[in-house]
């Protein structure tokens, strides 16, 4: 696997020398943050956040470059029914909306039109080099990563997009998702359970996994057993007694978004599915990949 940054292709050779010898300050092989887990999914977030504009194709290759199992996205409806990757409420943070429209930064982004939202630039507030690269469709992302890569469709902000889960579905049974859905590639998330048990209803045979920072308690998780496949949840809230919840209740757990790699030795062990991650170049080594 090759790898853009020199800086942490050298980190990756001194931790994975770490995993062997022990360290000049103490460290043993066992507390090293390298961890052999190749089976748990490494899952880029809005692509690779790191590298290149989030929710954006170059994110999607950058990620598939860095090897992971799937790419994480955040899907809204334009003004005119299109579904679109885009995470904020706003335009104003990633592109440049000010010059293009600029009596509009502040609206919601889902008041533009999709011929308006592909005249924005999402590439240029993250660096020079990805100038020009538009607002993508939900299908561009299945073009870009599939049929080996798999997609999570996080459900954004449902309530400002009538009609989200069903625009959703429709958009899974077409040509362009057909290979992901029927290699099992495809799962579809989102912090509001309402909407995960909707999309449920009209997709049963896509997994769902409704995502919650802190789980509240055991009558939580069980209360998903009637859609859900699993939960994802924040790493650092995550404990062997949620883990426990959940695992006896038929579900598995995913975590976001994990960038430090130390942590991993500890997720492996609560028995975690998948790890969210920002920098899939870094934690797909860590767990083991070639």
């Amino acid at each position: 696997m090759q790898f853009r940054r020199l800086l942490p292709a050298a980190l990756l050779l001194s931790l994975t020398a770490a995993c062997g010898t022990e360290g000049t300050d103490g460290t043993s092989p066992e507390q090293s943050p390298m961890v052999d887990a190749p089976d748990v999914l490494v899952v880029g977030h809005r692509g690779a956040m790191d590298e290149a504009p989030e929710n954006t194709v170059p994110g999607f290759e950058q990620a598939v470059e860095s090897g992971v199992d799937m790419v994480e996205v955040d899907v809204q409806l334009s003004a005119d029914g299109v579904p679109f990757l885009f995470h904020d409420d706003t335009p104003d943070r990633t592109t440049d909306v000010d010059e293009v429209f600029p009596e509009r930064t502040d609206d919601p982004i889902t008041s533009f039109t999709w011929e308006e939202l592909q005249q924005l630039d999402a590439g240029s507030s993250f660096g020079e080099g990805f100038a020009g690269t538009s607002i993508p469709s939900l299908d561009d992302v299945a073009l870009t990563v599939g049929p080996e890569v798999g997609v999570d469709i996080e459900l954004k902000a449902p309530e400002n997009s009538p009609g989200l889960e069903q625009a959703v579905a429709d958009a899974l049974q077409t040509d362009a998702w057909a290979p992901l859905v029927q290699n099992d590639l495809v799962i579809v998330s989102s912090f509001d359970t309402d909407a995960t048990r909707t999309f449920h209803n009209h997709s049963p045979e896509v997994p769902v996994w409704p995502i919650i920072d802190q789980v509240p308690d055991q009558d939580w998780v069980e209360s998903l057993t009637d859609h859900a496949t699993g939960i994802k949840t924040g790493y650092r809230n995550l404990t062997p007694e949620i883990a426990g919840w959940a695992e006896d209740a038929g579900l598995g757990v995913w975590v976001h978004t994990v960038n430090d790699i130390t942590k991993l030795a500890d997720l492996v062990d609560m028995g975690v599915a998948a790890v969210v991650t920002d920098s899939p170049w870094l934690v797909a080594p860590a767990l083991g990949r070639s």
